[in-house]
């Protein structure tokens, strides 16, 4: 069985955008409220601007191994060309992954053996957009599913590919569930205060936990 590096374990969480979590319980919603719901969810999945470019810092923990730095950049002409680049703490680049709206495939880079990156195989993801993720927006198109309540008066809406759920103010996503094939990722979007781009994402994939920082541009 092949060992997986580092680097290799954070490329995958950060290029699925990316921690499989138990829902909270919950009210099924139905009538107006559910409706208002069902527009609220559909309304964010148009929370990215394209072309979409922006560059992160940040830390990935393995399970179990010393924290590994990265620097990473985006560039998204549309949800269906989108460019994300890996690189090492002194810029060289260790892997790219390519989203073209039917699968994320990865490429490796010129640092990519020093690194230990060894490649990935692609996956068949759909729809999904790298940009409305890191814009604070759903990563699948909102085309309905069930709405609910949560605990803390906040929205949730669940489909077969993501569960979303809204702050307590029901105003921007702090919390995205996707379903993969094969897999299951979360992203978070810690201390957001509005419907704004979040500054910081935290992020976490089988084991991996990430923590990114949006640069100022």
């Amino acid at each position: 069985m092949r060992r997986r590096t580092p680097w290799r374990c954070a490329f995958l969480a950060f290029g699925l955008a990316v921690l499989a979590g138990c829902a909270p319980s919950r009210m099924i919603l139905t009538g107006s409220e559910g409706e208002r719901a069902a527009r609220f969810f559909a309304g964010l999945s148009n929370g990215a601007a394209f072309p979409f470019k922006a560059s992160f810092s940040g830390v990935a923990h393995p399970l179990a191994r010393d924290a590994v730095p990265f620097i990473a950049g985006v560039n998204a002409p549309s949800p269906t060309e989108e460019r994300l680049g890996l690189y090492d703490p002194l810029g060289r680049a260790v892997a790219f992954l390519a989203n073209d709206g039917r699968r994320l495939e990865s490429s490796r880079g010129p640092a990519a053996d020093q690194a230990g990156f060894r490649g990935a195989a692609p996956l068949p993801a759909g729809d999904v957009s790298l940009a409305r993720i890191l814009s604070g927006a759903p990563g699948y198109p909102v085309a309905g599913g069930e709405t609910a309540r949560s605990g803390d008066g906040g929205w949730v809406m669940e489909d077969d590919r993501q569960t979303l759920y809204s702050d307590p103010g029901r105003r921007f996503l702090v919390k995205a569930e996707y379903r993969f094939p094969g897999m299951e990722a979360t992203v978070e979007y810690p201390g957001r205060e509005s419907p704004q781009p979040p500054a910081v994402l935290a992020v976490a994939f089988r084991g991996m936990k990430i923590s990114l920082r949006r640069d100022t541009e």
